[in-house]
């Protein structure tokens, strides 16, 4: 795997640690405006950029996963931040708000300071000013897209502030952020590679930027349920159509035949892959806490894995598990059901170990080296089918692609595909990657799916009913008080 762009900027504000989007440096700071004097001084600062991801798969566990039907998480030896999300009891107070909403911006705010200063005279290779803006435009379109899927509106900071600025920033609108998401990403498109190669490979291309987009209109395109919600009926399918077949088409992505080659240690950024998260284990703090994250301690210890682990109590809901066919590779791929604890003890429990290697650990729990996928060509293919369903495309290449997909799961083909079938397809082969909870809302099913699936699955009878305010999460309290009237608080919260 390679990590050459994984560098930290020791020293400088980009990796300042700031508590809210409010302690953004001004332009003006001197070890800002000192920093910038060469082509390697912002290739470290995108480095910095991409290692602002390194949060992005724990966020889509806890507020995507855990959320939604694919997770039972009510709470056990003791109430842990992550059970109010899946009970629908989350409040504005929650760790997990303040955190998503503080890594996103301080995420944008290194982009921001790269796109702020990077010029002609400091970067005089217009390839290499080119592919640095681009990707700088590409982060900060994706931690744009997470905050206005979990908060709706957000303050829209392209550029960077000082804290007094900020403080008069208030919320902009849903549109407003997508305005600004898709500007970045089409901009991206037009700036960055098709590919690389070396140690460079893993960096964003123009083809993962086309892919996000395409999802962009994807989610935008769906029915509203929640006004200033993330979905606008906006009915933008053939926008993304057209763009997923752009990548299809570009011969760059290869369809890998067996399932469990796509998430192997010694095959990371594969031919699947349109982008991924790069972790690296070894002890440099560039490791993924992701399989700790999803398996219990008592697991780890029975299987001899010596890192410690998180609690126990993030089970796999039995509704998932019961939704795949007999013979479904997937589901043994994805899931444990059960297992004997060091103690010779069967714990009858289901958790995901997806992206598990017991041989594979590091230093402790947040050092696994597997990278975490952000957009499979797989996803790009389901995509392409959904488009084409709401497009009137072929019926026929909808169940071609699906029929490919069920076939690496060893399942028979289907005839008939709808949007339906799709949904629950794309649940099977994403599972523990961040996307059911988006899925559901953006095709306007996650009120019905969730109440039907509480009254199967939720036997502690701790889950308050799912309603359209439920789609955002709370603005944080955090940033509320910070000037306090400069943000109202989203609906039913």
């Amino acid at each position: 795997m390679q990590q050459l762009f994984k560098i930290l900027i020791a020293g400088t504000v980009l990796l300042g640690s700031c508590t809210s989007k409010l302690d953004v440096k001004p332009i003006s700071d001197p070890s800002v405006a000192n920093f910038y004097r060469n082509q390697q001084d912002f290739e470290q600062a995108v480095n910095a950029a991409y290692n602002g991801l390194s949060t992005y798969p724990s966020r889509h566990l806890f507020l995507s996963e855990i959320r939604s039907d694919n997770m039972y998480v009510p709470g056990e030896g003791g109430t842990y931040d992550w059970n109010p999300v899946n009970n629908f009891t989350v409040n504005s107070s929650n760790t997990l708000m303040s955190s998503a909403w503080s890594d996103c911006y301080n995420t944008i705010m290194r982009c921001n300071s790269v796109l702020d200063n990077i010029s002609a005279d400091k970067v005089p290779d217009e390839t290499a000013r080119n592919q640095f803006t681009g990707e700088a435009k590409f982060i900060r379109a994706l931690m744009y897209f997470d905050l206005v899927r979990f908060f709706g509106g957000v303050p829209k900071i392209d550029h960077l502030v000082s804290a007094t600025a900020a403080q008069s920033i208030n919320r902009a609108s849903v549109q407003e952020i997508y305005d600004l998401i898709i500007a970045d990403l089409e901009s991206a498109a037009q700036l960055l590679p098709a590919s690389y190669s070396g140690g460079s490979k893993g960096r964003t291309t123009l083809y993962a930027a086309k892919g996000i987009l395409a999802r962009v209109y994807l989610t935008r395109s769906g029915p509203v349920l929640l006004d200033k919600g993330p979905v606008l009926n906006s009915n933008e399918y053939a926008k993304a159509r057209d763009l997923l077949s752009e990548i299809i088409n570009s011969g760059k992505y290869v369809f890998i035949n067996n399932y469990a080659q796509i998430f192997s240690y010694d095959n990371e950024n594969n031919s699947e892959s349109v982008f991924e998260v790069q972790f690296k284990s070894g002890g440099t703090g560039t490791g993924t806490v992701i399989p700790a994250e999803m398996l219990p301690g008592s697991y780890m210890r029975a299987n001899k894995i010596p890192v410690a682990s998180g609690n126990d109590f993030k089970y796999v809901s039995n509704d998932l598990i019961s939704s795949y066919p007999a013979g479904d590779v997937r589901l043994t791929f994805n899931v444990i059901q059960g297992f004997t604890d060091e103690n010779g003890n069967f714990v009858n429990q289901n958790y995901f170990k997806k992206f598990l290697d017991p041989k594979r650990y590091g230093v402790d729990l947040r050092d696994w080296g597997i990278n975490q996928p952000v957009l499979r060509y797989t996803d790009v293919l389901l995509m392409y089918a959904e488009t084409l369903l709401h497009t009137g495309g072929s019926q026929a290449t909808v169940d071609d692609i699906v029929n490919q997909v069920r076939s690496r799961a060893g399942l028979g083909g289907i005839t008939g595909v709808t949007a339906d079938t799709l949904l629950e397809e794309r649940r099977r082969e994403f599972a523990a990657e961040g996307l059911r909870w988006h899925d559901l809302v953006r095709t306007g099913k996650v009120v019905t799916v969730m109440n039907a699936w509480m009254v199967k699955e939720d036997e502690k009878k701790v889950m308050k009913p799912m309603k359209n305010e439920f789609i955002l999460y709370p603005v944080p309290q955090t940033e509320i008080n910070i000037k306090p009237g400069l943000y109202d608080q989203n609906a039913g919260y």
